[in-house]
Parts: C-alpha cells; structure tokens; sequence
C-alpha cells in the first residue's frame, strides 16, 4: 500500500515556527549552525547582539553559553512541532 506525502520545505527563523501547527511534523532537518565554530559566529551575533559582545570581548564560555539559550529556542519550538509518535517523546514534549 502506498501511502501519499507531502513535501514543504520553509525557510525561517527555527526559534519562532508560528505557520506551523502543533504535532503537525513527521520529519525535520535541520541544518547547523553549531555554536563556538567561527564560521557561524556572525550569524549567532546578528540574532543576539550579546553574543556578538562576547566575542568582540573574548568571553568564549559567555558567548558559548548565551549561543545554546538561542538554540533551547530551536529545540522547543522542534518538539512543539513534531508529531508525537511513543511516550518517551511525549514526555520530553511536555517539559
């Protein structure tokens, strides 16, 4: 039996899903940014201007840690849109 797909793919900011529904995802990809990598460390500061602070001065633990405040937002917002599919996931949702 073949079960019909769809496919979207929306390009926007991960912290704030707002045109997506509750448990509404079967699938997400997401690409990086991985914190404390140069490569993505203007980005991070163009979202959070104390993370850019914290590199202008040095302050790595405090850059690194105000990076992965910005990601908990992504992560949130992941759980609040992935369909719930066992109880271990259930849980996490609802932390």
């Amino acid at each position: 039996m073949q079960q019909k797909t769809t496919h979207k793919i929306v390009f926007s900011d991960a912290r704030q899903m707002k045109e997506l529904a509750n448990e509404s995802i079967d699938l997400m990809i997401t690409p990086p940014p991985y914190p404390m990598i140069q490569m993505w460390d203007e980005m991070f500061g163009k979202h959070n201007l104390e993370i850019e602070k914290a590199i202008k001065e040095e302050k790595g633990n405090l850059a690194f840690e105000i990076m992965h405040k910005e990601l908990d937002k992504v992560w949130k917002e992941t759980f609040r849109v992935l369909k719930t599919y066992d109880e271990e996931k259930k849980a996490v949702t609802q932390l």
